[in-house]
Protein backbone atom coordinates (compact mmCIF):
# COMPACT_ATOMS: atom_id res chain seq x y z
CA UNK A 1 0.00 0.00 0.00
CA UNK A 2 1.19 3.56 -0.57
CA UNK A 3 -0.20 6.60 1.51
CA UNK A 4 -0.30 9.91 0.28
CA UNK A 5 -0.50 12.60 3.37
CA UNK A 6 -2.25 15.49 1.86
CA UNK A 7 -4.88 15.84 -0.43
CA UNK A 8 -3.61 19.06 -2.23
CA UNK A 9 -2.56 19.68 -5.68
CA UNK A 10 0.67 17.42 -5.27
CA UNK A 11 -1.05 14.51 -3.20
CA UNK A 12 -4.15 14.38 -5.30
CA UNK A 13 -2.28 14.24 -8.62
CA UNK A 14 -0.33 11.64 -7.19
CA UNK A 15 -2.88 9.50 -5.95
CA UNK A 16 -4.63 9.63 -9.11
CA UNK A 17 -1.87 8.95 -11.54
CA UNK A 18 -0.74 6.19 -8.56
CA UNK A 19 -4.56 4.41 -8.82
CA UNK A 20 -4.60 5.47 -12.65
CA UNK A 21 -1.03 3.06 -12.65
CA UNK A 22 -2.84 0.10 -10.65
CA UNK A 23 -0.91 0.88 -7.51
CA UNK A 24 -3.28 0.39 -4.40
CA UNK A 25 -3.32 3.90 -2.55
CA UNK A 26 -4.70 5.65 0.46
CA UNK A 27 -4.69 9.31 1.05
CA UNK A 28 -4.89 10.34 4.45
CA UNK A 29 -5.11 14.49 5.24
CA UNK A 30 -5.85 16.05 8.54
CA UNK A 31 -8.33 19.21 6.93
CA UNK A 32 -9.90 17.89 3.65
CA UNK A 33 -9.77 21.77 2.30
CA UNK A 34 -7.18 22.90 4.39
CA UNK A 35 -3.64 23.97 2.54
CA UNK A 36 -2.75 26.32 -0.02
CA UNK A 37 -3.71 24.40 -3.10
CA UNK A 38 -7.17 25.08 -2.28
CA UNK A 39 -6.64 28.85 -1.74
CA UNK A 40 -3.89 29.40 -4.40
CA UNK A 41 -5.25 31.83 -6.85
CA UNK A 42 -3.38 32.49 -10.01
CA UNK A 43 -2.36 29.53 -11.95
CA UNK A 44 0.16 26.83 -13.39
CA UNK A 45 3.59 28.02 -15.43
CA UNK A 46 4.02 26.05 -18.33
CA UNK A 47 5.72 27.49 -21.89
CA UNK A 48 3.31 26.46 -24.93
CA UNK A 49 2.89 29.31 -27.14
CA UNK A 50 4.32 29.60 -30.19
CA UNK A 51 6.54 32.90 -29.23
CA UNK A 52 7.47 31.04 -25.82
CA UNK A 53 9.68 27.83 -25.28
CA UNK A 54 10.84 25.83 -21.94
CA UNK A 55 14.62 27.17 -22.36
CA UNK A 56 12.98 30.78 -21.80
CA UNK A 57 10.91 29.73 -19.32
CA UNK A 58 14.10 27.93 -17.42
CA UNK A 59 15.84 31.19 -18.27
CA UNK A 60 13.10 33.44 -16.12
CA UNK A 61 13.15 30.98 -13.39
CA UNK A 62 17.09 30.85 -13.08
CA UNK A 63 17.15 34.68 -13.07
CA UNK A 64 14.83 34.93 -10.41
CA UNK A 65 15.82 32.43 -8.46
CA UNK A 66 19.39 34.50 -7.47
CA UNK A 67 22.21 32.18 -8.03
CA UNK A 68 20.36 28.73 -6.10
CA UNK A 69 18.63 27.65 -8.52
CA UNK A 70 19.51 23.72 -9.23
CA UNK A 71 19.62 23.82 -13.18
CA UNK A 72 19.07 20.45 -14.21
CA UNK A 73 15.71 20.48 -11.23
CA UNK A 74 15.19 23.36 -13.40
CA UNK A 75 15.26 22.32 -16.94
CA UNK A 76 13.25 18.99 -15.50
CA UNK A 77 10.16 20.78 -14.26
CA UNK A 78 10.34 23.23 -17.43
CA UNK A 79 10.29 20.55 -19.89
CA UNK A 80 7.77 18.35 -18.38
CA UNK A 81 5.15 21.35 -18.16
CA UNK A 82 3.32 20.51 -21.28
CA UNK A 83 3.09 16.82 -20.12
CA UNK A 84 1.65 18.05 -16.90
CA UNK A 85 -0.92 20.65 -18.52
CA UNK A 86 -1.84 17.67 -20.96
CA UNK A 87 -2.50 14.86 -18.30
CA UNK A 88 -4.39 17.33 -16.68
CA UNK A 89 -6.68 18.22 -20.31
CA UNK A 90 -6.79 14.54 -20.81
CA UNK A 91 -8.37 14.07 -17.57
CA UNK A 92 -11.25 15.96 -18.06
CA UNK A 93 -10.14 19.48 -17.03
CA UNK A 94 -10.49 22.75 -18.66
CA UNK A 95 -8.33 25.76 -18.12
CA UNK A 96 -9.34 29.35 -19.64
CA UNK A 97 -8.54 29.78 -23.40
CA UNK A 98 -6.09 33.17 -22.37
CA UNK A 99 -2.77 32.90 -21.17
CA UNK A 100 -1.70 35.70 -17.85
CA UNK A 101 1.31 37.47 -16.97
CA UNK A 102 2.83 37.67 -13.91
CA UNK A 103 5.77 39.01 -12.15
CA UNK A 104 9.76 37.73 -13.26
CA UNK A 105 7.97 35.89 -16.18
CA UNK A 106 9.20 37.29 -19.89
CA UNK A 107 6.17 35.43 -21.55
CA UNK A 108 2.58 34.86 -20.54
CA UNK A 109 2.50 31.47 -19.98
CA UNK A 110 0.10 30.90 -16.76
CA UNK A 111 -2.24 29.17 -17.42
CA UNK A 112 -5.56 29.38 -15.64
CA UNK A 113 -8.97 28.58 -14.31
CA UNK A 114 -10.38 32.67 -13.87
CA UNK A 115 -8.79 33.82 -10.81
CA UNK A 116 -9.51 30.68 -8.51
CA UNK A 117 -7.13 28.04 -10.46
CA UNK A 118 -6.07 26.39 -7.41
CA UNK A 119 -9.60 25.62 -6.22
CA UNK A 120 -11.16 25.04 -9.30
CA UNK A 121 -8.16 22.25 -9.43
CA UNK A 122 -8.39 21.06 -6.56
CA UNK A 123 -12.02 20.42 -6.40
CA UNK A 124 -11.81 18.81 -9.51
CA UNK A 125 -9.29 16.16 -8.28
CA UNK A 126 -10.95 15.50 -4.87
CA UNK A 127 -14.11 14.33 -7.37
CA UNK A 128 -12.14 12.51 -9.72
CA UNK A 129 -10.04 11.03 -6.85
CA UNK A 130 -13.50 9.85 -5.39
CA UNK A 131 -14.79 8.36 -8.97
CA UNK A 132 -11.71 6.35 -9.08
CA UNK A 133 -12.41 4.75 -5.70
CA UNK A 134 -9.46 6.08 -3.65
CA UNK A 135 -9.73 6.15 0.03
CA UNK A 136 -9.49 9.51 1.51
CA UNK A 137 -9.24 9.30 5.11
CA UNK A 138 -9.32 12.49 7.50
CA UNK A 139 -6.45 12.01 10.37
CA UNK A 140 -3.02 13.18 11.61
CA UNK A 141 -0.17 11.46 11.23
CA UNK A 142 1.96 11.89 14.22
CA UNK A 143 5.65 10.31 13.49
CA UNK A 144 7.33 8.67 11.03
CA UNK A 145 8.53 5.28 11.96
CA UNK A 146 12.54 4.39 10.45
CA UNK A 147 14.93 1.43 10.79
CA UNK A 148 18.14 1.24 8.62
CA UNK A 149 17.79 4.14 6.82
CA UNK A 150 14.15 2.87 5.51
CA UNK A 151 10.82 4.09 6.54
CA UNK A 152 8.56 1.26 8.08
CA UNK A 153 5.50 2.32 9.33
CA UNK A 154 4.21 5.76 10.52
CA UNK A 155 1.41 6.45 13.53
CA UNK A 156 -1.36 8.46 13.16
CA UNK A 157 -3.56 9.92 16.10
CA UNK A 158 -6.51 8.12 15.42
CA UNK A 159 -5.48 4.60 13.75
CA UNK A 160 -2.56 4.15 15.58
CA UNK A 161 0.38 2.01 14.14
CA UNK A 162 -0.04 1.66 10.24
CA UNK A 163 2.24 -0.94 9.31
CA UNK A 164 1.81 -2.24 5.86
CA UNK A 165 3.40 0.79 4.06
CA UNK A 166 5.15 -0.51 0.85
CA UNK A 167 5.67 3.52 0.34
CA UNK A 168 5.18 7.03 2.09
CA UNK A 169 4.55 9.87 0.35
CA UNK A 170 4.20 13.64 2.11
CA UNK A 171 2.32 15.89 0.21
CA UNK A 172 2.04 17.96 3.78
CA UNK A 173 2.88 21.88 2.19
CA UNK A 174 5.11 24.20 3.51
CA UNK A 175 4.96 25.91 6.74
CA UNK A 176 4.21 30.02 6.04
CA UNK A 177 1.12 29.68 8.43
CA UNK A 178 3.86 30.50 11.22
CA UNK A 179 4.32 33.99 10.60
CA UNK A 180 1.85 37.11 12.00
CA UNK A 181 0.96 38.17 8.63
CA UNK A 182 0.10 35.39 6.16
CA UNK A 183 -1.56 34.71 2.92
CA UNK A 184 -1.75 30.59 4.30
CA UNK A 185 -4.45 28.58 5.96
CA UNK A 186 -3.75 27.41 9.50
CA UNK A 187 -3.55 24.09 7.91
CA UNK A 188 0.57 25.60 6.84
CA UNK A 189 2.57 24.68 10.27
CA UNK A 190 5.45 22.95 8.45
CA UNK A 191 4.08 19.20 10.48
CA UNK A 192 5.38 17.02 7.62
CA UNK A 193 8.84 18.46 7.63
CA UNK A 194 9.45 18.41 11.15
CA UNK A 195 8.37 14.88 11.20
CA UNK A 196 10.74 14.03 9.06
CA UNK A 197 13.68 15.80 9.84
CA UNK A 198 12.76 13.97 13.87
CA UNK A 199 13.37 10.88 12.00
CA UNK A 200 16.46 11.58 9.70
CA UNK A 201 15.74 13.14 6.47
CA UNK A 202 17.51 15.93 5.26
CA UNK A 203 15.96 19.68 5.51
CA UNK A 204 17.36 22.49 3.11
CA UNK A 205 17.12 26.05 1.94
CA UNK A 206 15.12 26.58 4.80
CA UNK A 207 16.03 30.05 5.36
CA UNK A 208 14.25 31.26 2.19
CA UNK A 209 10.30 32.06 3.10
CA UNK A 210 8.62 33.84 0.03
CA UNK A 211 6.46 36.76 1.37
CA UNK A 212 3.39 37.78 -1.10
CA UNK A 213 3.44 41.63 -1.44
CA UNK A 214 -0.55 41.97 -1.81
CA UNK A 215 -2.14 40.38 0.67
CA UNK A 216 -4.84 42.32 2.50
CA UNK A 217 -7.67 42.13 5.08
CA UNK A 218 -11.13 43.60 5.22
CA UNK A 219 -13.23 43.20 7.56
CA UNK A 220 -10.93 40.33 9.44
CA UNK A 221 -11.75 38.54 5.93
CA UNK A 222 -7.72 37.77 3.95
CA UNK A 223 -7.70 37.45 0.61
CA UNK A 224 -4.22 37.30 -1.76
CA UNK A 225 -4.59 39.35 -4.38
CA UNK A 226 -2.50 37.72 -7.12
CA UNK A 227 0.04 38.54 -9.24
CA UNK A 228 -2.14 38.30 -12.22
CA UNK A 229 -3.98 41.23 -10.82
CA UNK A 230 -0.58 43.46 -11.45
CA UNK A 231 -0.12 41.67 -14.93
CA UNK A 232 -3.57 42.73 -16.29
CA UNK A 233 -2.82 46.20 -14.87
CA UNK A 234 -3.59 46.67 -11.09
CA UNK A 235 -1.07 49.03 -9.82
CA UNK A 236 0.18 50.13 -6.10
CA UNK A 237 0.44 53.45 -4.71
CA UNK A 238 0.35 55.04 -1.26
CA UNK A 239 -1.62 56.89 0.50
CA UNK A 240 -0.54 60.08 -0.95
CA UNK A 241 -1.53 58.65 -4.04
CA UNK A 242 2.09 58.20 -5.28
CA UNK A 243 2.81 55.11 -7.42
CA UNK A 244 5.85 53.79 -5.84
CA UNK A 245 6.98 50.51 -7.43
CA UNK A 246 9.14 52.14 -9.72
CA UNK A 247 11.79 53.47 -6.96
CA UNK A 248 12.92 50.08 -6.19
CA UNK A 249 12.63 48.10 -9.38
CA UNK A 250 12.21 49.11 -13.40
CA UNK A 251 9.87 46.55 -13.73
CA UNK A 252 7.77 48.22 -10.75
CA UNK A 253 4.36 46.18 -10.21
CA UNK A 254 5.85 43.24 -12.22
CA UNK A 255 9.44 43.22 -9.91
CA UNK A 256 10.41 39.89 -8.71
CA UNK A 257 8.49 38.98 -5.75
CA UNK A 258 10.81 39.21 -3.20
CA UNK A 259 11.91 43.31 -4.57
CA UNK A 260 8.02 44.31 -4.51
CA UNK A 261 7.29 42.53 -1.12
CA UNK A 262 10.75 44.74 0.59
CA UNK A 263 9.17 47.68 -1.20
CA UNK A 264 5.44 47.29 0.50
CA UNK A 265 6.97 46.71 3.76
CA UNK A 266 9.42 49.49 3.48
CA UNK A 267 6.57 51.85 2.81
CA UNK A 268 4.89 50.48 5.40
CA UNK A 269 7.59 50.87 7.44
CA UNK A 270 7.85 54.65 6.92
CA UNK A 271 4.68 54.76 8.01
CA UNK A 272 2.96 54.94 4.96
CA UNK A 273 -0.56 52.65 3.86
CA UNK A 274 -0.27 51.18 0.58
CA UNK A 275 -3.09 50.36 -1.40
CA UNK A 276 -3.69 48.34 -4.81
CA UNK A 277 -6.13 49.76 -7.42
CA UNK A 278 -7.54 47.85 -9.92
CA UNK A 279 -9.46 50.64 -12.23
CA UNK A 280 -6.96 50.21 -15.32
CA UNK A 281 -8.14 46.41 -15.87
CA UNK A 282 -10.12 45.65 -18.42
CA UNK A 283 -13.42 43.42 -18.34
CA UNK A 284 -12.19 43.01 -14.29
CA UNK A 285 -15.54 41.17 -13.71
CA UNK A 286 -15.15 38.14 -16.02
CA UNK A 287 -11.43 38.02 -15.49
CA UNK A 288 -11.29 38.20 -11.70
CA UNK A 289 -14.48 36.77 -10.30
CA UNK A 290 -13.43 36.08 -7.19
CA UNK A 291 -11.36 38.81 -6.44
CA UNK A 292 -15.00 40.68 -7.48
CA UNK A 293 -16.80 38.94 -5.30
CA UNK A 294 -14.67 39.56 -2.49
CA UNK A 295 -15.13 43.03 -2.97
CA UNK A 296 -18.44 43.35 -3.42
CA UNK A 297 -19.10 41.44 0.09
CA UNK A 298 -17.60 44.25 1.52
CA UNK A 299 -19.85 46.66 -0.12
CA UNK A 300 -16.49 47.83 -2.66
CA UNK A 301 -15.66 47.74 -6.21
CA UNK A 302 -13.07 48.63 -8.70
CA UNK A 303 -12.68 52.12 -8.22
CA UNK A 304 -11.90 51.33 -4.55
CA UNK A 305 -8.24 51.66 -2.95
CA UNK A 306 -7.96 48.61 -1.29
CA UNK A 307 -4.88 48.19 1.19
CA UNK A 308 -2.21 45.73 1.26
CA UNK A 309 0.56 44.18 3.48
CA UNK A 310 3.10 41.37 2.91
CA UNK A 311 2.66 38.09 4.08
CA UNK A 312 4.27 34.55 4.29
CA UNK A 313 3.33 32.60 1.41
CA UNK A 314 5.16 30.22 0.35
CA UNK A 315 8.41 28.26 1.62
CA UNK A 316 11.33 27.06 -0.74
CA UNK A 317 13.20 25.65 1.72
CA UNK A 318 11.78 21.70 2.94
CA UNK A 319 12.75 18.24 2.62
CA UNK A 320 15.39 17.77 0.45
CA UNK A 321 14.54 15.71 -2.64
CA UNK A 322 15.64 15.01 -6.18
CA UNK A 323 12.68 15.56 -8.89
CA UNK A 324 11.64 11.85 -8.32
CA UNK A 325 10.56 13.20 -4.95
CA UNK A 326 13.34 10.28 -3.27
CA UNK A 327 14.44 11.53 0.36
CA UNK A 328 17.61 10.13 1.85
CA UNK A 329 15.20 7.94 3.61
CA UNK A 330 14.05 4.89 1.51
CA UNK A 331 10.16 4.54 0.73
CA UNK A 332 9.88 8.01 1.85
CA UNK A 333 8.95 10.62 -0.85
CA UNK A 334 8.30 13.94 -0.25
CA UNK A 335 6.42 16.29 -3.33
CA UNK A 336 5.17 19.57 -3.54
CA UNK A 337 5.78 22.57 -1.16
CA UNK A 338 6.84 20.20 1.70
CA UNK A 339 10.04 19.32 -0.62
CA UNK A 340 13.35 21.21 -1.57
CA UNK A 341 13.94 20.19 -5.22
CA UNK A 342 16.46 23.55 -6.02
CA UNK A 343 13.99 24.03 -8.44
CA UNK A 344 12.89 27.27 -7.15
CA UNK A 345 16.50 28.53 -5.97
CA UNK A 346 16.00 31.50 -3.36
CA UNK A 347 12.98 32.88 -4.83
CA UNK A 348 10.11 30.98 -6.43
CA UNK A 349 8.84 32.52 -10.02
CA UNK A 350 5.64 32.87 -9.82
CA UNK A 351 3.60 30.04 -10.62
CA UNK A 352 5.99 27.64 -10.73
CA UNK A 353 4.72 26.48 -7.01
CA UNK A 354 1.80 24.42 -8.52
CA UNK A 355 4.25 23.17 -11.93
CA UNK A 356 6.57 21.45 -9.25
CA UNK A 357 3.64 19.88 -7.77
CA UNK A 358 2.05 18.61 -10.79
CA UNK A 359 5.17 17.21 -12.39
CA UNK A 360 5.87 15.54 -9.19
CA UNK A 361 2.37 13.78 -8.71
CA UNK A 362 1.58 13.20 -12.21
CA UNK A 363 5.46 11.60 -12.44
CA UNK A 364 5.12 9.16 -9.36
CA UNK A 365 4.25 5.82 -10.85
CA UNK A 366 7.50 6.43 -13.24
CA UNK A 367 9.59 6.02 -10.17
CA UNK A 368 8.00 4.19 -7.54
CA UNK A 369 9.94 0.99 -8.14
CA UNK A 370 13.28 2.18 -9.85
CA UNK A 371 16.31 1.65 -7.57
CA UNK A 372 16.67 4.07 -4.92
CA UNK A 373 18.81 7.53 -5.63
CA UNK A 374 17.79 9.62 -3.50
CA UNK A 375 19.22 13.34 -3.32
CA UNK A 376 22.87 14.53 -3.80
CA UNK A 377 24.02 17.02 -1.01
CA UNK A 378 27.06 18.00 -3.16
CA UNK A 379 26.08 21.41 -3.84
CA UNK A 380 25.74 22.29 0.13
CA UNK A 381 27.40 22.35 3.70
CA UNK A 382 26.03 19.98 5.61
CA UNK A 383 25.17 20.45 9.44
CA UNK A 384 24.15 18.04 12.03
CA UNK A 385 22.66 19.45 14.98
CA UNK A 386 21.35 18.05 18.16
CA UNK A 387 18.08 19.90 19.09
CA UNK A 388 17.35 21.65 22.34
CA UNK A 389 15.89 19.54 25.02
CA UNK A 390 13.38 22.31 26.24
CA UNK A 391 10.05 21.65 28.13
CA UNK A 392 7.58 24.03 28.36
CA UNK A 393 5.54 25.02 24.89
CA UNK A 394 4.34 28.29 23.31
CA UNK A 395 0.93 29.37 21.23
CA UNK A 396 1.04 29.27 17.59
CA UNK A 397 -0.01 32.91 18.19
CA UNK A 398 2.94 33.87 20.29
CA UNK A 399 5.11 31.95 17.47
CA UNK A 400 3.27 33.57 14.84
CA UNK A 401 4.79 36.67 15.99
CA UNK A 402 8.26 36.14 17.05
CA UNK A 403 8.77 34.47 13.53
CA UNK A 404 7.57 37.49 12.24
CA UNK A 405 9.33 40.26 14.28
CA UNK A 406 12.84 38.18 14.15
CA UNK A 407 12.54 36.14 11.03
CA UNK A 408 10.70 38.01 8.60
CA UNK A 409 10.89 40.10 5.85
CA UNK A 410 14.27 42.09 7.25
CA UNK A 411 16.53 39.94 9.22
CA UNK A 412 19.59 40.84 11.55
CA UNK A 413 22.24 38.59 12.86
CA UNK A 414 21.07 39.68 16.74
CA UNK A 415 17.42 39.23 16.32
CA UNK A 416 17.93 35.85 14.51
CA UNK A 417 20.27 34.84 17.73
CA UNK A 418 17.47 35.85 19.91
CA UNK A 419 14.34 33.73 18.13
CA UNK A 420 16.96 30.27 18.50
CA UNK A 421 17.16 31.17 22.24
CA UNK A 422 13.60 31.63 22.67
CA UNK A 423 12.83 28.70 21.04
CA UNK A 424 15.46 26.72 22.64
CA UNK A 425 13.38 26.52 25.85
CA UNK A 426 10.56 25.01 24.80
CA UNK A 427 9.31 21.94 23.25
CA UNK A 428 10.98 20.56 19.89
CA UNK A 429 10.19 16.64 20.11
CA UNK A 430 7.19 15.62 21.12
CA UNK A 431 5.35 15.77 17.45
CA UNK A 432 2.13 18.49 18.60
CA UNK A 433 1.52 21.12 16.27
CA UNK A 434 3.55 23.76 18.71
CA UNK A 435 6.37 21.25 19.16
CA UNK A 436 6.38 21.22 14.90
CA UNK A 437 5.96 25.16 14.58
CA UNK A 438 8.82 25.72 17.42
CA UNK A 439 10.95 23.38 15.54
CA UNK A 440 10.57 24.69 12.31
CA UNK A 441 10.95 28.19 13.47
CA UNK A 442 14.50 27.40 15.29
CA UNK A 443 15.61 25.48 12.25
CA UNK A 444 14.51 28.71 10.25
CA UNK A 445 16.54 31.14 12.11
CA UNK A 446 19.81 28.64 12.52
CA UNK A 447 19.64 28.69 8.55
CA UNK A 448 19.28 32.53 8.17
CA UNK A 449 21.85 32.92 10.70
CA UNK A 450 24.06 30.70 8.95
CA UNK A 451 23.59 32.41 5.32
CA UNK A 452 25.37 35.89 6.60
CA UNK A 453 24.54 37.38 2.89
CA UNK A 454 21.67 38.96 1.01
CA UNK A 455 19.87 36.67 -1.68
CA UNK A 456 16.64 36.18 -3.55
CA UNK A 457 14.32 36.34 -0.42
CA UNK A 458 16.52 36.00 2.55
CA UNK A 459 17.54 39.68 3.07
CA UNK A 460 19.84 40.50 6.46
CA UNK A 461 20.01 44.21 6.73
CA UNK A 462 23.62 43.49 8.56
CA UNK A 463 24.46 41.57 5.46
CA UNK A 464 22.78 43.62 2.76
CA UNK A 465 24.78 42.21 -0.76
CA UNK A 466 24.66 39.02 -1.68
CA UNK A 467 28.26 37.11 -1.19
CA UNK A 468 30.24 35.53 -3.78
CA UNK A 469 31.26 32.34 -1.49
CA UNK A 470 27.44 31.40 -1.00
CA UNK A 471 26.95 31.12 -4.87
CA UNK A 472 24.98 27.91 -5.66
CA UNK A 473 25.68 26.79 -1.97
CA UNK A 474 22.63 25.74 -0.20
CA UNK A 475 22.45 24.59 3.85
CA UNK A 476 21.60 20.91 4.93
CA UNK A 477 20.25 20.11 8.43
CA UNK A 478 20.30 16.73 9.48
CA UNK A 479 19.04 15.69 12.89
CA UNK A 480 22.74 14.33 15.11
CA UNK A 481 23.05 10.80 16.05
CA UNK A 482 21.59 10.73 19.54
Amino acid sequence: MIYIIGDGIAGLTAAISLKLHGYDTVVITKDVYGGSSYVSKGGIAAALSSDDSPELHAEDTVRVGDGLCDVNAVNYFVKEASYAIDTLVKWGFRFDEDLRLEGGHSRRRIHHKTDETGRELTSFLLKKAVDLGISIVKDRVLSLIVKDGKLRSFITESRGLVGDTDALVLATGGYAYLWQYSSNPPTNMGDGIAMAFRAGALVSDLEFVQFHPTVTMINGETMLLSETLRGEGAILIDNNGVRFTFNYHKDGELAPRDVLARAVYTEIMKGRKVYMVFSNIKDFERKFPGVNKFLRRHGLNINSKIPVFPGAHFTIGGIRTNVKGETNIVNLYAIGEVSDTGFHGANRLASNSLLEALVMGINLPNYVNEPWEGPSTSDGKLINLKIPDGSSSLSIDEIRRINWELIGIVRHGEGLQRAMRMYAYHDMHSGTEESNAILLSYLTALSALIREESRGVHYRDDYPSRDSRWENKRIYLSLAPH
